[in-house]
């Protein structure tokens, strides 16, 4: 049994789908069935049940579960030490950073980590909440933010604080709305985000609860010119409230819907495997400082 095989193994026992897993390891579908398949005969135990909805664990492979996650963690951790011999060894950390990430927050936590990682380059990457996890969980970042509930078994994540959204509407339009709620809610267009920003989801979670199908939307992912609109009349907007509350201090014309207001958590992730990560642990406790403070 190789290293790749395991990471298969991992990677499968996670994704629940040989197509997912894939995606995640950056191979084709036929090379990782045949990866477990040779894990399998290797053992002489079945690993996998193959279903409709993709493939479980047999009992045997949840037996083997965390013993491969650790052995997983364990290579990563010789990984990084083994590169940091090097003379010329630079280190970087690649974080994810979301919208609803409060800002000062933000800057605290990378003056926290340059403080503690003198030596490490930090490189921010800005986007949507979605695209952050995904990408967490292709280990392509080290780690970063998320709103919402995590979709993804191999990773681990922290919960931060609760971002309350609220539903933006601009202050000419609230008398018309406001004389026949729900209903014109409805019949009113809305402004949302791509399907993978957090307020997407909750927006469509919203439509369910009050039984209403929108016009369509306008899509924008730019937040400030999201509420640019919403003042101009375009639409409604599901939005953190502390984006209302900036542009009201700036004058724009903008009021909520107080009856609508939903509650989403903001947590921190990283990949299961850089559970023992020393850059992910310095973040951990530099995430810790800050928000306790």
């Amino acid at each position: 049994m190789d290293l790749n095989q395991l990471k298969s193994f991992v990677a499968v026992a996670h994704q629940g789908n040989l197509t997912q897993a894939a995606e995640t390891l950056h191979l084709s579908q036929p090379a990782v069935s045949a990866q477990i398949k040779a894990i399998e005969k290797h053992l002489n135990v079945t690993l996998f049940e193959r279903n409709a909805q993709g493939m479980s664990l047999t009992p045997s492979g949840t037996a083997l579960l965390p013993r491969a996650e650790m052995m997983l963690q364990q290579m990563h951790q010789l990984d990084q030490f083994a590169l940091s011999l090097a003379d010329d060894y630079a280190g970087q950390l690649d974080l994810g950073l979301i919208h609803p990430l409060p800002g000062r927050k933000t800057a605290a936590l990378i003056r926290h980590l340059q403080h503690n990682l003198p030596h490490i380059q930090i490189n921010c990457h800005y986007g949507l909440s979605g695209d952050i996890i995904n990408a967490v969980r292709k280990k392509e970042l080290h780690a970063g933010f998320f709103i919402g509930s995590n979709p993804y078994r191999n990773v681990r994540e922290r919960p931060l604080e609760t971002v309350e959204y609220v539903v933006a509407v601009a202050e000419s339009r609230l008398p018309e709305l406001a004389a026949h709620l729900p209903k014109s809610l409805g019949q009113t267009p809305w402004l949302d985000m791509s399907g993978f920003s957090g307020s997407h989801k909750q927006m469509q979670k919203l439509w369910r609860e009050l039984r209403i199908t929108p016009p369509t939307p306008v899509l924008c992912d730019h937040p400030n010119l999201l509420l640019d609109m919403v003042a101009a009349g375009v639409g409604l907007a599901l939005v953190p409230r502390q984006d209302v509350n900036h542009a009201r201090a700036r004058g724009m014309a903008i009021t909520t819907l107080p009856a609508y207001t939903q509650a989403m958590p903001l947590s921190f992730v990283y990949a299961d495997e850089f559970e023992q990560d020393p850059m992910v642990e310095a973040l951990k406790n530099s995430l810790d400082a800050v928000w306790a403070a």
